[in-house]
């Protein structure tokens, strides 16, 4: 026993001796510790002992596969100047299958590239460029984790994080000591860090992480939702149509499908793009359905208008499911916009009112599923709908029909006053682009009210904007509107509504369209209910309408006799410029019956009243006045007073005078053989003639000068 005693003894301590000799005095738990620590970052277990490490040639990284990425030049551009920017932390958002995941990984590959290009030239030349030759932002590593379809929070990240940087060991120590050994590797090195799907990830550890991620780390996340004040964001809409075809025409080769014929045909091509509103996700789809269910094109756009489909639970179930009551509401209620719309007019439709209505656009801009303007000015801000959403909502809308009735009548009521505050109804002009920033919704909505029953609102709405239809050349709606709102008006016995519709609406479109005598009774209908009503501005107006539609019949004596009356009728009014206005007619009376010197005369003497009065009549009256000048061949003058005349109606913007001094001015000019200036001002006034859709006379006269302007320059 004691022979055995010393043999061990002498065996431990030769045992000592050698373990003293390789690895000095350490206890064998730290020998063992040491082992599981993996080697220092540049590859070298001694590298206290070597000066100048050579750099390795590997990018660590486990990016998913590059993919066939189409388009998007421009939004590339922008998320590789945010990553060379001094921000740290990127976001890519944007609604569900807009491209945000596929353009981050677009950019990453070409990030990796890169960096491997730069990781080797560092191998060989020692030099430490930090962005690679091409501007693209390089880095030693890239981790790439996704919330795509699976909850993640700091500890997964973490592990992610030790894995790629291969640092195994990380992954089995306690939360705490995790955390400590993961931003310690990532302050050692330049290494990106990639949050796929952030939206949907709810831990708060992870989400301070990233915030406080050490430098010289950076992070790139892509996410449905707003709201990371610290990020600089690439917001990703619908991709451009030509990228869109270009789209088409790929996932048609990669399935074996000729889609050459849809890509050639201009309205069908037009309507499968804003069906999809550009999301790459939508077009893929749209594609997969041709090829996999045998669909039309027709066929799978009424899917894509109907909401039907797979892709709609993908896109918006988890966010339908995040949205408050009010949120859900207004979201339902946008489809009744054809537009874009203002916050006003959605809390009209929505009936949701103060901070609920706040909180509810937040929450709907911030999942994307209602895009803001960047107006910094509340009250000019503009939310809309991608097609796609507006798809899900609508079918959301479709469900509850008395919802939809409330919201379109309560909007009729909002728009009407609206567009009398900004003079719709009367010829105060300065507004007027405020009704044209709605006149889509407007439009929309008064052709709901007279087909569902709600003519009542719809004639009111269309007496509220009848003026600036007219003024800015929207005849079509005009005449189509007026004629239902005069028949409402004629049947619920609105006399009241059935003169001023008559008068200012449907008699003077009538005449506009060419039929004077049809335009002439209405008219003198309306003066005869002015007249039973005993209502002097009235009868003042219908004598004014009435006295032009008989000037252009050529009953010239009875013109006059209108004129006159009216004349009498607003002097006792003492309504000075109404006087000028009937004035001014007496002296375009004597243009028509060739005592042009006299009217040129009359009107001279006119404009000294209406300039700095009413610019909008005045811009009339230089037209008229120029035309005059031209007739009597007084072409230097016409020309001066045509060009200061168009100047006034391009501001006030009123079409149809627009296209009047247009047409003067391109017969001044060809008369003073100015060919080139006269063909532009004749090309101008043909484009106003054709937009609005009426003149046809002037339509044809106008292109035959046209030709011969030509044929003339040609020469």
């Amino acid at each position: 026993m004691d022979v055995f005693l010393t043999l061990a003894a002498a065996v431990a301590g030769v045992l000592s001796f050698l373990w003293i000799i390789f690895f000095g005095q350490k206890s064998f738990r730290e020998w063992l510790n040491e082992r599981k620590q993996p080697p220092p970052a540049d590859g070298n277990r001694d590298s206290e002992n070597v000066l100048n490490p050579a750099p390795s040639r590997t990018i660590l990284h486990n990016l998913p596969p590059r993919t066939n990425f189409v388009g998007r030049e421009r939004e590339k551009k922008q998320v590789h100047e945010a990553l060379k920017s001094r921000f740290y932390l990127t976001m890519i958002d944007g609604i569900g299958g807009i491209g945000k995941t596929s353009l981050a990984l677009e950019v990453l590959h070409e990030c990796l590239a890169a960096s491997h290009l730069v990781a080797n030239h560092l191998a060989a030349n020692q030099k430490n460029p930090p962005v690679s030759e091409n501007g693209v932002q390089t880095f030693d590593a890239f981790i790439w984790t996704s919330a795509r379809d699976r909850e993640l929070n700091l500890n997964d990240v973490l592990d992610t994080i030790a894995r790629v940087l291969d640092y195994p060991f990380i992954t089995q120590l306690p939360a705490g000591e995790k955390r400590h050994e993961v931003i310690k590797r990532l302050q050692q090195q330049p290494c990106l860090l990639i949050v796929d799907n952030f939206e949907t990830v709810t831990d708060e550890e992870l989400h301070r992480f990233i915030l406080d991620l050490p430098e010289p780390g950076k992070c790139l996340i892509t996410s449905r939702t707003l709201g990371l004040r610290q990020a600089r964001s690439v917001s990703l809409r619908g991709m451009a149509k030509e990228e869109a075809l270009l789209l088409i025409q790929n996932e048609g080769v990669r399935l074996g499908l000729n889609l050459q014929a849809l890509a050639e045909d201009e309205q069908n091509s037009q309507r499968f793009y804003e069906a999809t509103g550009g999301a790459p996700l939508a077009i893929r789809w749209a594609i997969g359905q041709i090829k996999q269910r045998g669909q039309s094109i027709e066929g799978v756009l009424n899917s894509l208008h109907g909401a039907h489909g797979d892709i709609f639970e993908f896109i918006f179930q988890r966010a339908w499911s995040l949205l408050s009551e009010p949120a859900k509401q207004i979201l339902t209620i946008m489809p009744v916009f054809a537009a874009s719309a203002s916050k006003a007019a959605i809390e009209a439709a929505g009936d949701v009112h103060h901070w609920e209505l706040d909180e509810a656009l937040g929450q709907l801009v911030e999942l994307w599923l209602l895009e803001a303007s960047e107006q910094l000015d509340e009250a000019k801000r503009r939310y809309q709908l991608h097609p796609l959403t507006r798809a899900y909502a609508q079918s959301k809308l479709s469900q509850a029909p008395e919802l939809e009735s409330q919201a379109r009548v309560r909007l009729a009521g909002f728009f009407e006053k609206f567009a009398i505050e900004c003079g719709g109804d009367t010829w105060a002009w300065e507004r007027y682009d405020e009704i044209e920033e709605e006149k889509d919704n407007i439009f929309e909505l008064m052709e709901w009210c007279f087909e569902k029953g709600e003519e009542i609102s719809g004639m009111r709405l269309t007496k509220s904007i009848t003026y600036f239809t007219s003024f800015r050349g929207y005849l079509y709606e005009a005449f189509n509107f007026g004629s239902r709102a005069a028949e409402t008006a004629r049947q619920k016995n609105r006399t009241n509504e059935l003169a001023w519709l008559l008068l200012h609406g449907i008699g003077w479109d009538e005449i506009n369209r060419g039929d004077i005598e049809k335009g002439e009774n209405l008219i003198r209908e309306s003066l005869k209910i002015y007249e039973n009503l005993d209502d002097s501005k009235g009868i003042v107006d219908a004598l004014h309408n009435l006295g032009r539609a008989l000037r252009f019949k050529e009953d010239f004596n009875s013109a006059r006799q209108c004129y006159e009356k009216g004349i009498q009728l607003a002097k006792s009014l003492d309504d000075e410029l109404t006087v000028a206005f009937f004035e001014r007619e007496l002296s375009l009376l004597a243009a028509a019956e060739g005592r042009l010197m006299e009217a040129k005369e009359g009107l001279e003497v006119i404009m000294t009243t209406l300039l700095g009065r009413n610019e909008s009549i005045s811009a009339s009256t230089l037209g008229y006045l120029a035309e005059i000048n031209y007739k009597l061949g007084y072409c230097d003058i016409a020309f001066e007073i045509g060009n200061q005349g168009l100047q006034l109606a391009q501001k006030t913007k009123k079409r149809e005078t627009i296209a009047k001094i247009s047409s003067t001015l391109a017969y001044t000019e060809t008369h003073r053989s100015n060919y080139k200036s006269a063909l532009s001002y004749a090309q101008q006034a043909l484009e106003f003639y054709e937009k609005l859709g009426l003149f046809h006379q002037h339509i044809e006269e106008t292109k035959t000068l046209i030709n011969q302007l030509q044929e003339k320059l040609a020469k």
